[in-house]
């Protein structure tokens, strides 16, 4: 039996390193060329989600002349010719920080561009949205890569401010761009001596006729262009036209649809008046020698320019013989801005060779210019200074210039604060690379104290590395409340850290937390640079997250890496293990195929190097630590995929479990990979994910075109764990065809282990692997996987099923019970169904289940009734809209507990506290969210009205109120309840419970769960989505 479990094909094959991620909430993100997918691995050929990436960030950052365009520093730029959006990296944030208690994906292209996105939960979309910057006064993008630029304009780029004759003599460089414009204002208001003018020409087809001369659309890559030539003849709905011979190409002759067509798929479009325009068009018209714009000195002292030619108007310019589309920028002293279509920069024309863009005229047939005429009221024109430029077209100067289109709005309304100053070529490269971001990396969830000691703020650092060697701090917060009725979601964010970490590009980052039982735990921070470096970082989290400015030396460099042949970084992994949490392990992948383990003892302060290995031919491209640091996963271009086992100093290279449960696969991914561009591990630990890429000239051209690459999953439960086996195995272990006694055994450990793992109440229980391999043991041999459920609830005290040993166990335990009868062993029962079945072989679990779950019920009745008793009326009316606890529904707890006869005489003494209270508690009778009938109540699931024809109606799992039918609700995926009104938090804290709950509660507040969490089953509530939709499945 082989280890691979399946797999899911891409339509799009990756390109970069660490190019898949598996999230808390068991998401998987693939990095895919121009396409994040994201898949659920419950269901990877099922409903996907997608996020295309957008084109090239422009930022303006400065004007350059000609002639240092081939410079060293910005030869790269120039020659540069790949303008298609790639992704490059992509992280997921903790869980908790997207609206819906989910994760938060970053993604940063190759060029440049990051932003943050979360889940259409609530769209009906398979794309992803993007997510908003809640603190800012206009609602906008949360672009990362704008927002950095934002601080360093304020900042001037880090740059001195000196006064330099080059470029003014009495100005800084800040004040250039304005200097123009502002002796033209004034000049106008001085001397006015002209007025701008525009009238329309029409230029019908039936101008179209042999030998007359007509312009042909073309598409050369992403430029759109019109092309000289003369018609020779009709065919039909054709004509043949013969171009003109040029540099390029000589004289040909080619045939030429003459009806409208639809917009050329990918063409990329300056403004809205070139969609209107690109929607339907002829790729033929007759040639218009008219149009061209007034030579650029008459437009200085003109009045009413700014209505007839504004910044994003469409435009064509006469270059290279041929009219190229593009759209005005603004005005220089050399002439008008324009970016031409298909181009990275904008270059500066003359005026003359300027036209504004002909407009097609589908109801007419006709195409419509608009001619610009300058009309003079003096007989002397006024002089402006350095504007005037004899260069004629061919020798126009390039300037390289970036813009976003947000700035392209601002741009239209106040022109004047945009001009751009004139830069060196090392000032250009320098700015550029600092807001060209490379790679994005969260931290884990960090607490800051409010101030008020009784409740954190969650936190998570996003770390960005670019090409300059930067690396910027993000602080994002946890939403305050969660929801699942609005999806576009603004996120608190600044920037609380930027710092220099490396002299070139930073490739790869990495996070770890370290002293996380303190109060003050700090950060560790793995950074790997082109030029071979690596370094770690330590920061404390309280300087970072209550810092109100941007910390320009937030880490301290705690140790640097030795630089190996000046090989490039490609990957960092970083863990502390939580059995040593006095250990660093950091694994570091190269552009060569080598990669070495090291390891930082923090006590002694000992750093070395534990192995390297050169077993790789090609750049390494992923690496993962599993088990809690005893395992080490590697990947390569070289599409081998390797397991490597850490034992004290030494690491040796292990084979894949030869045996593993067998799971039918839907799915048929061909055997053609060629590369390796990524490996994740799930949550649990079990199984693995790896991104291939498929070698295109193996794949079967009619049925495997699309199939670009894959996410392939791996069984790794069967790992050992421990090589010495020091336990002895044991020998009542149930066999199971096809696996020898030692293997079973090193399943069974991982397992148990896996499941240990969950029962810290601070990790999100996400346990989908477990309950995959237990489901897939359970088809071969059902008493094994019993065998291993009855071992871990021996080890927590569960074994004898009383009620008295479960009011000892964890909540988490509890939850995590619950789950396993449910998704396991009685996975075959319907969820209504569970509690209810008498068929005598399911009693024993059907009777743990229902106790377990009466148990979290007794401990969440009583928490809401000492809060009652606890705080006063006006503290809970208070306390409800900060997101604590609220009395909502305590009338129906009053009720189940006098028909519970099993509660507690605890919980019913607290309920008589209540009773007398009923000042705070609403009595009124419930009603029929369909007919208005009364509704009694007898159940805690579910309400039947008295009405001639009853309606069935939901009970809030935790309020035990009908459930609204007009607002979405939360929905638990496992026990398949419904919930209006979320838990409190110290439900799911609880270790067992207390002898004295009124005592043991605090007597401020009691706060409600800031993640929308099951209090039966402890795994995240979502909106129920349709099949048609992604959705995660934590079980």
């Amino acid at each position: 039996m082989s280890s691979r479990l399946g797999g899911a094909a891409l339509v799009a094959s990756p390109s970069y390193p660490n190019s898949v991620a598996w999230s808390d909430e068991n998401l998987i993100a693939v990095a895919s060329g121009h396409l994040v997918t994201i898949l659920n691995p419950a269901m990877p050929v099922a409903p996907r989600g997608f996020i295309t990436v957008p084109a090239k960030k422009l930022f303006p950052i400065g004007v350059i002349e000609r002639k240092d365009l081939l410079s060293d520093c910005l030869l790269p730029t120039s020659l540069s010719r790949d303008f298609r959006p790639c992704v490059r990296s992509i992280s997921w944030s903790p869980i908790g920080f997207a609206p819906n208690s989910g994760c938060l994906l970053a993604v940063c292209t190759a060029e440049g561009c990051a932003k943050l996105y979360c889940s259409p939960f609530c769209e009906f979309s398979a794309e992803w949205l993007e997510v908003y910057a809640s603190n800012t006064i206009i609602k906008q993008v949360m672009d990362i890569s704008d927002i950095l630029y934002d601080y360093l304009a304020n900042i001037n780029f880090m740059e001195p401010d000196i006064l330099t004759s080059e470029i003014s003599d009495d100005r800084g460089i800040q004040d250039l761009g304005h200097s123009v414009l502002r002796k033209e204002h004034k000049r106008n208001g001085r001397d006015v001596g002209s007025t701008a003018s525009t009238e329309v020409a029409t230029f019908p087809s039936s101008f179209l006729r042999e030998g007359s001369s007509v312009e042909v659309f073309k598409m050369y890559g992403s430029q759109r262009v019109w092309i000289i030539g003369v018609l020779e003849r009709f065919n039909g709905a054709r004509a043949l036209v013969r171009f003109q011979e040029t540099g390029e190409t000589a004289q040909h002759d080619e045939w030429v649809e003459m009806n409208e067509c639809n917009e050329i798929s990918g063409t990329v479009l300056p403004s809205d008046t070139m969609d209107e325009q690109a929607n339907r068009f002829p790729k033929i018209r007759p040639s218009m020698n008219v149009g061209n714009l007034p030579d650029q000195k008459l437009w200085a002292n003109c009045n009413g320019v700014g209505e007839i030619l504004k910044i994003g108007q469409a435009v064509e310019a006469w270059t290279n013989d041929r009219w190229q589309e593009g759209e005005f920028v603004g005005f220089s002293k050399g002439g008008l801005q324009v970016k031409l279509s298909g181009d990275i920069a904008f270059v500066t024309l003359d005026a003359s060779s300027v036209r504004l863009a002909p407009l097609w005229n589908g109801e007419h047939k006709s195409w419509q210019l608009t001619i610009v005429k300058i009309e003079m009221d003096y007989p002397k024109l006024p002089t402006v200074v350095d504007l005037k430029s004899d260069r004629p077209k061919e020798d126009n100067r390039h300037e390289i210039v970036c813009i976003t289109k947000s700035e392209r709005k601002t741009l239209k309304k106040i022109p004047e604060e945009h001009s751009l100053s004139l830069v060196t070529a090392n000032k250009y490269t320098s700015r550029s690379a600092m807001l060209s971001l490379l790679v994005v990396s969260w931290s884990p969830v960090l607490f800051l104290s409010s101030g008020n000691g009784n409740s954190s703020n969650c936190y998570s650092l996003l770390a960005v590395g670019g090409k300059s060697g930067q690396v910027s701090v993000w602080k994002i917060c946890e939403p305050e409340c969660h929801t699942i009725e609005n999806a576009r979601f603004s996120s608190k964010s600044m920037l609380v850290g930027l710092f220099r970490a490396h002299d070139a590009w930073i490739t790869t980052i990495s996070w770890a937390l370290l002293a996380s039982d303190t109060s003050v735990p700090q950060l560790l921070l793995g950074t790997g640079c082109s030029d071979g470096s690596v370094k770690i970082w330590l920061g404390c989290s309280d300087g970072l997250l209550s810092s109100p400015e941007v910390n320009l030396a937030p880490f301290a460099l705690l140790k640097e890496g030795i630089l190996v042949d000046c090989v490039p970084v490609s990957v960092l992994s970083l863990i502390v293990p939580a059995q040593f949490p006095h250990k660093v392990l950091l694994a570091i992948g190269r552009g060569s195929g080598s990669f070495e383990v090291w390891l930082y003892d923090i006590k002694n302060s000992n750093f070395h190097k534990v192995d390297s290995n050169d077993v790789h031919d090609l750049v390494v491209t992923g690496l993962a630590w599993a088990f809690d640091g005893r395992y080490l996963y590697s990947c390569s271009q070289d599409n081998c995929l390797r397991c490597w086992l850490l034992n004290g100093d030494s690491l040796s290279e292990v084979p894949f479990p030869s045996t593993a449960p067998c799971l039918k696969s839907s799915t048929d991914i061909p055997n053609v990979s060629d590369s390796c561009f990524g490996v994740a591990v799930s949550p649990g630990n079990l199984v693995l994910a790896v991104a291939r890429s498929f070698d295109a000239e193996l794949l079967n051209p009619m049925y495997q075109a699309r199939k670009k690459a894959a996410v392939e999953f791996y069984w790794t439960g069967g790992q050992q764990l421990d090589i010495s086996l020091h336990r002895q195995l044991d020998t009542d272990i149930q066999s199971i065809p096809g696996f020898s006694e030692k293997e079973l055994s090193y399943w069974e450990s991982n397992i148990l282990w896996s499941l240990n793992q969950f029962e810290c109440p601070n990790k999100c229980l996400v346990v989908w692997d477990i309950i995959l391999t237990l489901s897939a043991f359970r088809q071969s041999n059902s008493t094994y996987v019993e065998q291993i459920l009855n071992k871990w609830l021996l080890g927590s005290h569960m074994g004898f099923y009383t009620k008295k040993n479960l009011s000892k166990i964890s909540s988490r335990k509890l939850h995590l019970l619950n789950i396993l009868c449910r998704r396991v062993v009685l996975s075959e029962l319907k969820s209504d169904n569970v509690i209810c079945e008498k068929e005598e072989k399911w009693t024993l679990w059907r009777e743990l289940l229902r106790s377990s779950e009466e148990e979290l019920r007794i401990r969440l009745v009583g928490l809401c009734f000492t809060a009652v008793n606890r705080l006063s009326y006006d503290s809970i009316e208070k306390s409800a809209q900060h997101g604590y606890f609220d009395s909502m529904g305590l009338a129906q707890m009053e009720q189940w507990v006098a028909l519970n006869n099993g509660a507690e005489d605890q919980l019913k003494l607290l309920a008589s506290e209540v009773r007398k209270l009923d000042m705070r508690v609403d009595y009124e009778e419930e009603r029929c969210s369909y007919c208005s009938a009364s509704v009694q109540f007898e159940s805690p699931e579910v309400a039947f009205c008295k009405a001639i024809q009853s309606h069935k109606l939901s009970r809030c799992a935790v309020s035990m109120k009908i459930c609204p039918t007009t607002t979405p609700l939360w929905f638990c995926i496992c026990c398949e309840r419904w919930v209006s009104k979320l838990a409190p938090k110290t439900l799911f804290e609880l270790h067992g419970y207390p002898s004295d709950l009124k005592s043991s509660t605090e007597s401020s507040i009691l706060e409600v769960s800031r993640k929308a969490l099951c209090p039966f089953c402890g795994i995240l509530l979502q909106r129920l989505q349709p099949d048609f939709l992604l959705s995660a499945s934590p079980v």
